[in-house]
This record gives structure tokens, sequence and C-alpha cells, in this order.
């Protein structure tokens, strides 16, 4: 009498279908099946909460596999189901409305009441949320990298500067202290030490530069950027001038972002100064800068008519201290470096193309 009295709580606790129904709704994971034998398709009310599907489309076998990203490979499983397989993979998928996120999706074969493999079954659930933000993390930690492996680098160069410059200060007073003995002419003592403090304050003043982009406060403000461009002209203004260059701004896709005003200077003076620097001698410069949005990033490009980069060659130091990317051989010292670092520290990115004797274009991520 006591085992038939507990037998409907047995069955209540034991209520598989309550568990896998719960299960679905916590981990949001939607059910599918389709037929190919005769075409008809499914999908719980959760996968079409997940495609955003609306109540009244009716889904069938070929409809389906619009809602992968990769409809040859959809095919392809769904047939290793037909043959017996079955596959549980990280795939990409697409919603109702065409937007690509990540899943998690099953399938095994779907049998008949006579055993037969009609058709393939399964369930999916997006994970789009986590392969996003571990791509963020990857590429924060590549970024992390890059700027490292740049700050070494700067320091190798940098300690060889110093340690180069205080060995000459060394010998020059030892030098100087050994003729002034001897009462001999100074003057050219003069100049050596002139030279050496010359070369002492600008290695200085790069360390300060690149220290003060990881130190100092990143105070990010509302700016126009046609404003700055025009201040930044304007400290080139006779240099274009004698030169005869045209420069051209068409800031109408993007005229105001948030961004750091002083970051943002950096970049006009630095790749104004680089056109100018490396400009061709068979042509007047020609500079062109426009802004744009592309996939809701917002991008600046910066065009000029130089003299160029054999990229296959130089693409590499580019944006390295010190380092020379055109025929002349010529040293850009760190201005690009600094560039690149201090873009990189706001989450932008800086990509270019260039051919030789075709001009340079550079692109800010911002």
């Amino acid at each position: 009498m006591i085992e038939k009295s507990n037998q409907p709580l047995k069955k209540l606790l034991e209520d598989k279908e309550y568990f896998l129904s719960e299960t679905a709704e916590l981990t949001v994971t939607g059910a599918y099946s389709g037929n190919l034998k005769t075409g008809e398709g499914y999908i719980d009310d959760i996968g079409r909460n997940i495609l955003d599907i609306p109540k009244n489309y009716n889904l069938d076998i070929h409809s389906a596999l619009s809602f992968f990203a990769d409809r040859k490979k959809a095919v392809e499983l769904f047939y290793s189901c037909i043959n017996g397989g079955s596959f549980v993979l990280d795939i990409e998928m697409k919603d109702y409305h065409g937007n690509v996120f990540w899943a998690k999706a099953s399938g095994k074969p779907l049998h008949d009441s006579e055993h037969n493999i009609v058709g393939v079954r399964g369930v999916f659930t997006s994970i789009d949320r986590f392969v996003r933000r571990g791509n963020e993390l990857e590429n924060r930690a590549k970024l992390i990298q890059e700027q490292n492996d740049r700050l070494v680098h700067f320091a190798h160069i940098v300690s060889h500067n110093l340690r180069s410059h205080a060995s000459n200060l060394q010998l020059t007073l030892d030098a100087f202290n050994d003729i002034r003995d001897k009462g001999q002419q100074t003057d050219i003592f003069f100049n050596y030490l002139t030279e050496i403090s010359n070369n002492l304050s600008s290695t200085l003043e790069h360390l300060n530069q690149v220290v003060t982009i990881n130190i100092e406060e990143k105070k990010v403000q509302q700016v126009n950027l046609e404003t700055i461009f025009k201040e930044c002209l304007l400290e080139f203004k006779e240099e274009l001038l004698a030169i005869d260059a045209k420069v051209r701004g068409d800031f109408t896709d993007l005229s105001v972002i948030n961004y750091v005003p002083s970051f943002l200077k950096n970049i006009f003076i630095q790749l104004i100064s680089n056109s100018i620097k490396f400009r061709s001698r068979k042509e007047p410069l020609r500079i062109k800068v426009r802004t744009k949005v592309k996939n809701k990033r917002k991008l600046l490009v910066f065009k000029d008519n130089g003299v160029g980069i054999d990229m296959n060659k130089q693409a590499d130091y580019i944006f390295k201290m010190f380092e020379s990317t055109d025929a002349s051989g010529e040293s850009q010292g760190i201005g690009l470096f600094v560039l690149k670092n201090q873009v990189e520290s706001l989450g932008g990115d800086v990509m270019v193309k260039s051919k030789l004797n075709k001009g340079t274009s550079f692109t800010i991520k911002f």
C-alpha cells in the first residue's frame, strides 16, 4: 500500500520531460529536425527565438539551410547524419535578418517507425558572446605582445644610444683634460661636447614621448576633426607653400569623435610631416584626407603622392624606430612608432597601403 501511494510522487520526481524543458529554457537551447524524404522541417519556440523567425514562417529542409553562414558545410553535416554519422561543433549561423552569430550545434540521424534514416535532428544554442569575448581577449593579448615587442626594441635602442653618448662624453672629457693641461686649442672639443649634448637630449626626448603614452591620463573628449586638422596645417603653412603642395580634406562622413585631442593632433602632425619629408621631387605634393564610417567602424584615411614604400621589403619596419622605408635610406625617427602606440592605446589600429613612386595611404581605425 505504501509503495503504491508513493508511485505518483516518484513519477513526479523523475519527470524527465520537465527537466529537459527547464534545461532548454535555462541554457536557451533550441531543437530542430528535418525530414529529407518529405522536405518537412521543424524548429521549436526557443530555436525560433534564437533565429528571430516570425511565427507565421513555414520552415522546410531547404529554407533551414539558409540559417547557416556556410550553406555547403551545413549540407555536408546533414548528409553525414543521413549516412549514420553525427556531429557536435561550433558553427556560424545566421538569424532571419541575416545577422551572423556563433552557435554550438549537434545533429544525429532521424529514424522513422521502421528504424530507417529519413533525416536529421538535433539541438543548438548561441555561444556568440563567449566566442566574441574570447576573440577580443585574443586580439588584446596580440596587441599587448606587439606593443611589448616595440617597447623592447625601443628600450634596446635607447640603451645603446645612452651608452654610446655616455662613452663619447667620457672620451671627449678625457681628451679635453689632456690638451687643456698642454694649453692647446679647445674649440673642437667644445663642438664635440655640444653635439653629444644635443644627441643625448634628443634620445631623452624620445624616451619621454614613449613613456608619456603609457602613463599620461587619457582625457577623452569630443573633438572636431576638421578643426584639429586645420590647426595642424597652420604649423606647416610656410613649408607647404614653398613646395606648392595641395591639401584637400573631406570630413563629411565623420566630423566629430570622442578622442584624446593631443593624440589626434599628433596623428595629423606626423602624417603631414611624413608626406612633406618623403614627397616626390618629380611632381608637387598632393595630400587628400577624408573620414568615413564602414561597418560601424570610424575611419580616417590620409593619402599622398609621395615616393611610397616597398611593402614587400619594408612593411615590418614602418612603425619601428629609426628605420628607413624610402629609397633614400633616411630614417623616420620615432614619429610613426609613437602614432601607432597612441592609436592602439585607445583601442584603434593603423593600416598602411603603399607602392614605390605611387604614394602612401594611412588608414586610422578609431
